[in-house]
């Protein structure tokens, strides 16, 4: 899952569709003509994923021509979908319920792989990417990216580009505000100070952004409230060993505490801005225009500013603002904390040309078309070696390199069926605090407890210390 923004191809871009088309020969596949003869279907978000509607249609082009120089006796059609990643995945759901609108390969988001896999729309792919086809994308990918689209033993996915999470900050505000530069909390309690700071030298401006509300559906979890989860003293959401999801501990607590002080203070983004269809992109655009201070952010918005015709230019980011890790609770070991997530390509169950999806996929994650999808998308690229290609690196600096750091500290969200539910629940709740930051924490712990039991029944759900 990644970002609404609807921004225009970086300066680089042409260039580097050019370098993939030249590396493509040999990345993927088992040879010219392995797919043999047919069809390949692929559903896709058009203008999601990528910066820009134009760089998303460029870089699709750029793999048909590819796809089509490698296997010209399969034919590639390609289904495009515009809105945001809960638009695709209805369309998709809707597509998938009869095996003649099933498309061969998907791309989605992370977070609804185990949806999908869990409904047996699925294809296992522990063959694929052990095989000769993989070679040079899947054993580059650390532990913790292939991961998070094995369930039960089974992948259902490979991943395509992920997202982590930092804390983006205007230098100029809070250099107005008399914080010392460069700023490096080590606590949640130094974050909501200086954010207070902020607002004191200029009421007017919102001193800090975390998603909040449930527009943007499970984004807003791997955004916003699930980096405060993994960084409080309890970070469990869904209980692997008990198989209940988590309504309440001091985890889910301090988490909601700190929305509740953020907005009681007034700190917080309003809800016109929270709860806005398109609030996930706007960020980059408020810290340049010097209406937002700080910002839970993520490793895409150095992107959009070094995009000369984006909606956000911004050259003199590299200098204006400042990143550092999101800290723990209280500082306690490792010190940082950030969720993992993604979007990534899966085959269906229903496909007629399972070896046909498969050599797709290989194509699309070949070493060059990763660093294409990464510098066009704003993604930390899935295989460490092309996260470390000077073209990434220096693409954004220093951001880039900064958040590759934050990296090591990503926790993927959990990849299980009914992740959207509670991704659902939990937001609404800290949707509630933002409309009222005087609501009964208990009364709203209640409510997280209900909305996910209400669906997934009263045994599903557990209180944690």
């Amino acid at each position: 899952m990644k970002h609404f923004k609807r921004f225009a191809v970086p300066a680089v871009g042409a260039a580097l569709l050019v370098t993939t088309a030249a590396c493509s020969g040999s990345p993927a596949g088992s040879g010219s003509g392995s797919s043999g003869s047919g069809t390949v279907t692929v559903l896709y978000s058009n203008n999601y994923v990528f910066n820009s509607d134009a760089l998303a249609t460029q870089w699709w082009k750029g793999i048909a021509k590819q796809w089509k120089a490698k296997y010209p006796h399969t034919k590639l059609v390609l289904q495009g979908t515009g809105g945001t990643d809960i638009d695709l995945m209805n369309k998709a759901a809707i597509l998938f319920r009869s095996p003649s609108t099933t498309p061969d390969v998907i791309q989605l988001p992370t977070t609804y792989v185990a949806q999908f896999a869990g409904s047996s729309y699925l294809e296992p792919l522990n063959s694929f990417v052990h095989s000769s086809k993989a070679a040079s994308f899947w054993p580059t990918m650390p532990a913790g990216v292939q991961n998070m689209s094995t369930i039960d033993g089974n992948v259902y996915s490979v991943n395509a580009g992920n997202n982590n999470t930092g804390l983006l900050y205007n230098k100029a505000m809070l250099t107005r505000a008399g914080v010392k530069m460069p700023w490096k909390p080590t606590n949640w309690q130094q974050i909501l100070q200086v954010a207070a700071k902020v607002k004191a030298a200029d009421p007017g401006v919102w001193p800090l952004w975390v998603a909040a509300g449930v527009a943007a559906g499970p984004t807003n979890v791997l955004q916003g409230s699930g980096n405060l989860i993994f960084g409080s003293s309890n970070t469990t959401m869904f209980d692997t060993k008990t198989k209940k999801w988590v309504v309440d501990s001091s985890g889910i607590r301090a988490t909601l505490e700190f929305y509740q002080k953020m907005f009681k203070q007034g700190l917080g983004a309003p809800t016109s801005q929270l709860f806005r269809a398109d609030a996930v992109g706007q960020p980059p655009l408020l810290l340049k225009q010097g209406k937002l201070a700080i910002a839970i952010g993520s490793n895409w918005y150095p992107s959009v500013w070094a995009s000369p015709k984006s909606a956000a230019p911004w050259a003199a980011a590299k200098t204006a603002v400042g990143s550092a890790p999101f800290p723990t609770q209280n500082g306690q070991t490792p010190g940082a904390a950030s969720t993992l997530g993604g979007w990534a390509y899966a085959v269906s169950k229903a496909s007629k040309n399972v070896q046909g999806a498969e050599d797709f996929i290989a194509l699309a994650s070949s070493p060059a078309n990763q660093l294409t999808t990464a510098v066009w998308s704003g993604f930390v690229p899935p295989s460490t070696p092309v996260g470390e290609k000077p073209l990434f690196i220096n693409f954004a600096p220093p951001f880039q390199a900064d958040f590759n750091t934050y990296a090591k500290y990503g926790v993927a969200l959990p990849n299980n069926v009914n992740f959207p539910v509670y991704a659902r629940a939990l937001n609404t709740v800290t949707g509630d605090f933002a409309q009222n930051p005087n609501a009964s924490m208990s009364a709203e712990l209640a409510r997280l407890s209900s909305l996910v039991s209400q669906q997934l029944g009263s045994g599903s759900v557990e209180t944690l210390p």
